[in-house]
Formats: C-alpha cells, sequence, structure tokens
C-alpha cells in the first residue's frame, strides 16, 4: 500500500516543561528509548480486518509528548507514515511482471525529499512488513532455513537478513508498530526479523504470558526532534488471537488498549 502524505506537527509554546526520561521502558531485545503504534483496522468485506488509512489514524492517535523550553516561535515537526507494505521493495507486480505504484524503493524517494525540506522529520511504519510478497514468503520459508526453493542454488552470497528490514534499516526508519503479520510465520521467524532491524519494533497492549511477565516490546519511543521530545505509542489490534494460529503466538497476550 502506498504511504498517505507527510504530515506535520506544529506544538505550541510552553512556558514550562513536564519531566519525561529520555528512554521508554525497558524490554527484551529492545534499544533503548524505543516503543510501539497500534491501529484499529477497518472491516473489510466478508469481515476481514484491514488498516487501510493508518498513516491517518496514527495522526490522530499519536501520543505527542512535547517538553518544550521556554522559547519563542514554533518548532515544525515532519511525520512520515507508511503501513503494510507486505514485503514490497521493489515497484513490481511479482504476479504480471508488470509496474506497481508501490514499494520501499519508490518510497525512499519521497522519503529523501521529505527530509531536505525538513530535517525535523520522523519516519515510523505501522506493521505488516514481513508478509505478502514472494520475496518474503521465500525467505520466511526457505532462505530462513539455509535452503532456497526448488532445489537452486546460491546465485551469490546468501542474504544478510530479512529483506524488508535491511531495506526499511537502510532508509533510516525510527520506528516499527506491530502488526498482527508479523506472526505469519511464528515467533522464532518474528525475533530474527526484529533482530535484523535497526531500529525498535513497538507495541504497548502486548503483554507477557502472566500478569507480571515483563513486556515483549517497549510500549513507546520517545525521540528529541528539533528539541521537541516527541513520544510514539504502539498499538495492534486485539484481535490478532482470532484470526493467528495459536502455535504462532506463544503465550502472548493482546490487551485492549
Amino acid at each position: 500500500m502506498a504511504p498517505r502524505p507527510a504530515s506535520e506537527l506544529r506544538p505550541r509554546r510552553r512556558a514550562s516543561s513536564p519531566a519525561i526520561p529520555e528512554s521508554g521502558p525497558p524490554s527484551a531485545g529492545t534499544p533503548p528509548g524505543c516503543s510501539p503504534i497500534p491501529t484499529l483496522p477497518e472491516l473489510e468485506p466478508g469481515g476481514r480486518m484491514r488498516r487501510r488509512n493508518l498513516c491517518s489514524r496514527i495522526l490522530s492517535r499519536l501520543l505527542v509528548a512535547l517538553a518544550l523550553p521556554a522559547f519563542a516561535g514554533e518548532t515544525r515537526i515532519t511525520l512520515l507514515a507508511t503501513t503494510d507494505l507486505h514485503g514490497h521493495i521493489y515497484p513490481v507486480d511479482y504476479y504480471t511482471a508488470k509496474p506497481a505504484e508501490r514499494g520501499l524503493a519508490k518510497i525512499a524517494t519521497l522519503i529523501r525529499q521529505a527530509r531536505a525540506e525538513n530535517p525535523n522529520t520522523l519516519l515510523i511504519d505501522c506493521g505488516d512488513t514481513i508478509q505478502g510478497s514472494p520475496l518474503e514468503y521465500v525467505w520466511q520459508t526457505h532462505l530462513l532455513r539455509g535452503r532456497p526453493p526448488l532445489g537452486l542454488g546460491w546465485a551469490g552470497p546468501p542474504p544478510a537478513g530479512d529483506p524488508m528490514m535491511l531495506a526499511m534499516s537502510r532508509l533510516g526508519y525510527d520506528a516499527m508498530a506491530v502488526g498482527n503479520h508479523e506472526f505469519n510465520f511464528g515467533l522464532k521467524n518474528l525475533e530474527k526479523a526484529r533482530n535484523d532491524a535497526r531500529f525498535p519494533w513497538i507495541a504497548a497492549n502486548i503483554a507477557g504470558g502472566s500478569p507480571g511477565a515483563g513486556r515483549p516490546f517497549a510500549p513507546y519511543i520517545l525521540k528529541t526532534v528539533g528539541g521537541v521530545k516527541v513520544a510514539v505509542v504502539g498499538i495492534i489490534t486485539p484481535s490478532v488471537p482470532s484470526w493467528e494460529k495459536p502455535e504462532n503466538l506463544g503465550s502472548y497476550r493482546f490487551l485492549e488498549p
């Protein structure tokens, strides 16, 4: 799905600022200062949920925690958000071999343009990245196990990691909210993709197997952008257990946001 246009946040001036720690709560495998943004999906015909217009939802559900110093004027922050990339890196339809209006390669040009216009830019993704294209399917089901499909050999060195995570890391994403399709290939594959990313995966309403268990994902990230502290909270639909195989979810609990 193509990304929505960049949006701008114009925080008001404040005389004082609340004390907000520079880093979010600790989370296993998540760098300090990082966390997720879940979204409420829409119903497609047939009752299937989709998270279309998630960029708009992110803007409406984004918790922007501002800790502004006492200074005149304003800071303009550009928020770029992508959603439901579903493994599409190249702007091509793998089934028809025709050009397609999607893919990270096309998005990269818009990202560079937006950053050139305003260096105070955040780039986040709303989830559903590592499933959906033949490229990701072959990686998740064959290459990750060390065997190319159809008995083919390597044309070059084996891939260094999940294709989507490598491409998104190269583009400098600040965070990614965990989507329901991240669980399609099980927790082992999920953690491998997460480790391949150079940005945090965030989800505030995913809990461990017991009430006292720690969070498997950081709930938010807190970044200073142009002198303004901005918190981005990740939320995932609590309906994941209704769609996904239980063995792919482990003991995770998906809470109402």
